[in-house]
């Protein structure tokens, strides 16, 4: 990996649509370098995937992450997940070393629907479930791309063209406590599944399958930018690659805990992914993401010094695998063009 290479993955996990020549501007390189260049970094497996960030609870969805322990002894675990991949509300899976085997995250219009889903995530996992617990996601803390290696401060030129990176080319874009539903139309709703299955296509593609053009296309979909449905396009670089072991933290604090607080220790962590404020057995969830253990120790006593003295407990996991990453789900379309 040289230096180009890691600052194009930096504009890529900014906003993935950037245009090549855009990039090669930056990096003063040629457009051909740079299509090369992404190309090989897929076939490498440094870059991982493209993915659509979407505030699920703008389109009246709460997001649960459901925490599983298996029994014992369990066969055919690579079929199970597998199969959890094709249910249409999960949109996250991840297996773990430690307490818990296994994380998938759901998007579920209530508490009823949530149960139904449960249910039939237990029955693809033959009921071998020995125990489980269930975070409702509130807003976010920190949510980044750039692992410590890839914030080396790029410029590029944003621009307000099929890119939207004038729009949305954050280093880190949480979703806030306090938001306001919006209801969109079909054809923005047709938009958000095809941008779902590929987060970089072009305005012409996705015009020629709805029959819009593309002027429309691009009204629409900065239209959803504006309403905060749509937070990103991001460029997923591979941790395990970067040799980065990523970790959870599941934190119980106080009750009184203040908010400020809780973002206090992200401006100064580099290596936090995401961190999440719940409710059920936690009140917080981290992804930290460290190549040794001195530097986890390290980013851990860091945390601590700054609430330490509202943590009640935490727990510490490590992802084994990330099986499935699509936000906005097949479920969430659905429900969305029956209403």
């Amino acid at each position: 990996m040289d230096k180009k290479n890691l600052q194009l993955l930096e504009i890529l996990a900014q906003n993935c649509r950037v245009t090549n020549t855009s990039i090669a501007k930056a990096l003063n390189i040629s457009k051909d370098s740079v299509a090369y260049r992404v190309n090989q970094l897929k076939k490498t497996d440094m870059l991982k995937q493209f993915v659509l960030f979407v505030d699920a609870r703008r389109l009246g969805f709460t997001r649960y992450h459901i925490l599983m322990q298996f029994e014992a002894k369990v066969e055919g675990k690579r079929l199970i997940y597998d199969k959890l991949k094709k249910h249409p509300y999960v949109m996250w899976i991840n297996t773990f070393i430690g307490r818990f085997d296994l994380q998938i995250i759901v998007d579920a219009k209530d508490g009823f629907h949530l149960n139904q889903i449960r249910e039939e995530l237990f029955d693809i996992c033959n009921h071998q479930i020995k125990e489980y617990i269930i975070l409702t996601h509130l807003f976010d803390l920190e949510f980044t791309q750039l692992l410590p290696v890839l914030d080396l401060k790029t410029k590029f030129e944003k621009k307000s063209d099929h890119s939207f990176s004038r729009l949305v080319s954050g280093r880190n874009f949480p979703v806030d406590p306090v938001f306001e539903k919006y209801s969109p139309s079909k054809s923005e709703i047709e938009i958000l599944k095809r941008l779902a299955d590929n987060p970089r296509e072009s305005l012409i593609s996705i015009g020629k399958q709805l029959n819009l053009d593309r002027k429309t296309v691009k009204s629409k979909i900065s239209n959803l930018i504006e309403n905060k449905v749509i937070l990103n396009f991001g460029g997923i670089p591979n941790h395990t690659e970067f040799g980065f072991v990523t970790y959870y933290m599941l934190v119980r604090l106080s009750q009184d805990t203040p908010a400020d607080v809780l973002r206090s220790p992200f401006q100064q962590l580099r290596n936090i992914f995401y961190a999440g404020k719940m409710i059920g057995d936690y009140d917080m969830i981290l992804y930290l993401n460290a190549r040794n253990p001195e530097e986890l120790n390290s980013s851990i006593e860091m945390f601590k010094s700054q609430i330490g003295e509202h943590i009640i407990h935490y727990d510490l996991l490590v992802q084994d695998k990330v099986h499935h990453w699509k936000q906005f789900s097949e479920g969430i379309y659905r429900k969305l063009k029956l209403q």
